[in-house]
């Protein structure tokens, strides 16, 4: 039964007391979604035109948001940067950072429903000082959408507070644009039968590994190079969803003090899907994960399909969640969602595992919407 209220405020998620989640139902969905995505093509017709103006006169374009929508900057910041050769001008920043500190060029705001104070507030500081400024959102009509000159549309609202399709549609939309300047186009179909396989692939280990970091009492995600990001979000989905205290560090960082934190009441999990990723990476997260088996720690891998069959599985409590091969796909864009999907699968198998609904991240207690009511007030800059 829901604690401190019943029933919810007007404009809740769903409240279940048992699984399924309404979270599972958003993951289900997104293979299809991500087809619609590609199909209407908002990242190739609303963004990409701006991106590629804004490179060529050599200027920044900064890409920021707040919490799922930050981690979904970075990964759009990393798909268009390497599809574009321009790393050294696209910026991941997050939202209020990028409102104190207002770049010119281009800012694009990820903001799932519009209306995140410091992501408005970034868009405003943007404009403040002559940048192009686009959105992506599932809600044109918001605040955020009213402030920006361009934007791009998603089609689907998440109807749980664990955003999931939140992370993946802006994600599509990034990935999508980055297709278009690199002189390509994903195939909608292709990209949603591979979502699919990596739901149905994925599903089983998820569920292993679940009920295996249910078991400690606080979760540690590591990632190198570009699975830093789905690290960082990976922590965030299991802080929200199970309410296991959960941290996410660069993999070399991690190495370097944080393994003392370490111990048999912990888990470790390891994201290592980066295509681009070499002999050294593949060795460090091997020692990484040797070090905190050796500790006690319960150890988990989410797996490119290139990591070799046997890479670690002695130093993992579960077989690793590997992601298929997707021969029809950008690799780097096949790594990113699919590491999407398999972040999302363990979060939701996680809080089932616990016993825990993560659809409202915790706002069913009244104290906890007391005190998410002291962070979404206006943002004074």
């Amino acid at each position: 039964m829901i604690p401190d209220h019943d029933p919810l405020p007007a404009g809740f998620p769903e409240w279940r007391d048992d699984p399924p989640w309404v979270m599972a139902e958003m993951v289900a969905s997104e293979p299809g979604l991500a087809s619609q995505i590609l199909a209407e093509g908002e990242g190739r017709r609303r963004v990409a035109p701006l991106i590629a103006a804004t490179l060529s006169r050599g200027a920044l374009v900064s890409v920021t948001g707040c919490g799922t929508s930050e981690h979904a900057a970075m990964a759009f910041a990393d798909l268009v940067g390497g599809a574009t050769g321009r790393r050294s001008l696209v910026h991941p920043r997050q939202a209020l950072d990028a409102a104190l500190d207002p770049w010119p060029g281009l800012c694009v705001a990820i903001s799932h429903e519009g209306e995140t104070a410091a992501t408005v507030a970034a868009i405003e500081a943007a404009r403040g000082v002559g940048a192009d400024t686009a959105l992506i959102t599932a809600a044109p009509a918001s605040s955020a959408g009213r402030a920006v000159r361009e934007l791009a549309r998603t089609p689907a609202v998440d109807r749980s507070w664990c955003h999931t399709v939140g992370y993946l549609s802006p994600i599509m939309v990034g990935a999508d644009a980055a297709a278009y300047l690199a002189g390509s186009q994903l195939d909608p179909a292709a990209t949603g039968e591979y979502l699919q396989r990596c739901l149905a692939e994925l599903g089983p280990g998820a569920e292993l590994a679940g009920t295996a970091l249910a078991q400690g009492s606080t979760v540690t995600c590591l990632g190198g190079a570009a699975d830093s990001v789905a690290a960082r979000e990976l922590a965030l989905k299991i802080a929200e969803g199970s309410r296991i205290p959960a941290l996410s560090h660069q993999l070399e960082t991690f190495l370097h003090g944080h393994l003392a934190a370490v111990d048999s009441s912990s888990g470790v999990v390891a994201v290592l899907t980066d295509p681009a990723a070499g002999p050294r990476l593949l060795e460090r997260t091997r020692q990484a994960l040797a070090a905190a088996r050796l500790v006690g720690a319960r150890t988990i891998l989410i797996a490119g399909p290139f990591v070799p069959a046997d890479f670690v599985s002695q130093l993992l409590s579960v077989p690793p969640l590997r992601l298929p091969p997707a021969p029809a796909l950008d690799a780097r864009a096949a790594a990113t969602l699919g590491a999407a999907i398999g972040l999302q699968l363990l979060a939701v198998d996680l809080a089932s595992a616990m016993g825990t609904n993560p659809d409202l991240i915790r706002r069913e207690e009244l104290a906890y919407r007391e005190a998410a009511s002291q962070a979404e007030g206006t943002l004074a800059i």
